[in-house]
């Protein structure tokens, strides 16, 4: 941890403990405002006010014990103001270089850095440097007032003419300070949480994979920050994130996650397909929004197509026949739905094993398989694609998408929610982990499996397979070197940052 920020670290604490004093002054101000009590205190002084020997004392003390409250709170809390003056003077004081470089070196986006800097010192009227600058002389003034009712009782308050005068001027500038507060408050707020959502502190991402579009990863090491500006150490996080296509607008974002939500809750809760745990996080950058789809990660042993290319005839066998249990499920459920219907990749590389004993080199008749690939969640209501299916085009490079978008996408998403296919796709892809000898036993598995739950499908043959790969590797091999031409363009010719990872060489 860098020793010459701890100064910036403690400011930041010191502002915690200072908007969390007045947070609770604004409270009571808020109590105070529907309080009849205090309406009538306010509006009725002379009455309830009488003069001794140059001291004033009120006449009657019997307000309910809420109002007092709400009295000692608003005129009280001598040393909670103390502090809150402190921590405004130490808001104009503290070395606004070191803190610029201080977010600088903490948040990765240079727009966020500018937009939490300028929360604090931007040249507008209400950043809190100017809000605080308000509230300095207030707090200097009224210092003494809030120490007399720091801890007497109301039988026993006492105020002198001065004193009188201040708390007559308090109750008129109410609506003032009450605004300056709310307005402080709020922008304070903003900057925390944006601030504490940001911040990295030497953290390191560990590439777990490389599928054909996104990037699979994990934080491994490094710290954030929680809530109350401690930073809290990273070590091997429990989640796997997958990085989706950025999107322009909010609206977009939300309507991508109530999807990605609903189809786990619909493949776990309606169709009985078991799924991981998963997270939903998005960040603003540069105009777009940067999305993670996150899971719980799950031991990679046990992830379809390492476990396959380990596992002699017999397992591999009942490891594929745990996924068409999973298909039947899914296709069961699209028969008999008309109205929803979901889709899946059923690839090897999407299921992982949950095994009984833990047992490297075989399947058991105890084990069961988890479906993994939530990314892109997919399943129609009425016929209508809720996924939207724009974001399939949009790590596609730029010169390919209207071809893509006429020829090739409806083709692509029909794909996922027809059986026959899915099995196809997931048998092809044994050539591209290297088992291509398993074929030979899968075909006729898949074929007793379709004829079971339905006599209207066309048996699989091998050569069928070994075409739909031979097609799928070219489409693909042709994919990713036109997204190479498409980085190549982007950064040599127009000069702009390429945001996507590309695989190295995939074998096939």
């Amino acid at each position: 941890m860098n020793e010459r920020f701890d100064n910036i670290r403690s400011h930041l604490q010191l502002c915690d403990t200072v908007y969390r004093y007045k947070r609770k002054r604004l409270g009571f101000m808020k109590r105070a405002s529907v309080s009849r009590e205090m309406r009538e205190l306010r509006d009725n002084f002379d009455r309830l006010w009488m003069r001794r020997k140059g001291m004033y004392r009120l006449k009657t003390t019997e307000f309910s014990a809420k109002s007092i409250d709400i009295i000692c709170g608003l005129f009280g809390g001598f040393k909670e103001a103390g502090i809150i003056l402190r921590g405004n003077k130490d808001i104009l004081s503290i070395d606004r270089v070191a803190f610029n470089q201080f977010l600088i070196q903490h948040v990765a986006s240079s727009r966020a850095v500018e937009n939490l800097y300028s929360i604090f010192y931007g040249e507008n009227k209400e950043s809190i440097e100017n809000i605080v600058c308000l509230q300095i002389p207030y707090l200097e003034r009224y210092l003494p007032v809030f120490n007399s009712f720091e801890s007497l009782s109301m039988e026993q308050l006492e105020l002198s003419e001065n004193e009188v005068t201040d708390v007559w001027s308090i109750i008129e500038l109410f609506d003032t300070i009450q605004d300056n507060f709310e307005k402080d408050i709020l922008l304070y707020k903003r900057f925390k949480k944006d601030f504490t959502k940001l911040y990295r502190e030497k953290v390191s991402l560990r590439i777990l994979g490389y599928g054909e579009i996104s990037t699979v990863m994990q934080l491994a090491k490094g710290s954030h920050m929680d809530s109350e500006y401690q930073p809290k150490s990273i070590e091997d996080s429990g989640m796997v994130w997958k990085r989706m296509p950025p999107l322009s607008s909010f609206e977009e974002v939300k309507q991508l996650e109530r999807v990605y939500s609903q189809y786990r809750t619909l493949l776990n809760e309606k169709i009985g397909i078991s799924v991981p745990v998963q997270q939903f996080r998005y960040f603003k950058n540069n105009g777009t929004y940067t999305i993670y789809a996150g899971q719980v990660k799950l031991n990679p042993d046990f992830v379809g197509h390492i476990l396959v290319r380990r596992l002699d005839v017999d397992n591999a066998i009942r490891l594929f026949g745990l996924v068409l249990d999973q298909l039947e499920k899914w296709y069961m459920f699209n028969h008999e739905n008309n109205n929803i219907k979901a889709g899946l990749d059923g690839q090897i590389s999407n299921w992982v094993l949950k095994s009984s004993d833990g047992a490297l080199n075989y399947v058991s008749k105890n084990d069961s398989l988890m479906y993994i690939d939530t990314s892109t969640p997919l399943y129609r209501v009425d016929n209508e694609e809720q996924l939207n299916a724009e974001l399939f085009l949009k790590n596609t490079p730029s010169f390919l998408r209207v071809f893509i978008r006429i020829f090739f996408l409806q083709n692509v998403l029909d794909r996922y929610y027809d059986v026959r296919s899915v099995i196809i796709d997931c048998i092809a892809n044994l050539y591209k982990e290297q088992r291509e000898d398993l074929i030979i036993f899968f075909v006729p598995v898949a074929n007793m499996f379709l004829e079971r739950i339905s006599g209207q499908f066309e048996p699989l043959t091998e050569k069928e397979i070994r075409k739909y790969y031979q097609e799928d590797a070219f489409i693909w091999k042709l994919f990713q070197f036109s997204r190479k031409v498409d980085r190549f363009i982007t950064e040599k010719i127009f000069r702009k940052r390429y945001t996507y990872r590309l695989p190295g060489k995939v074998t096939r």
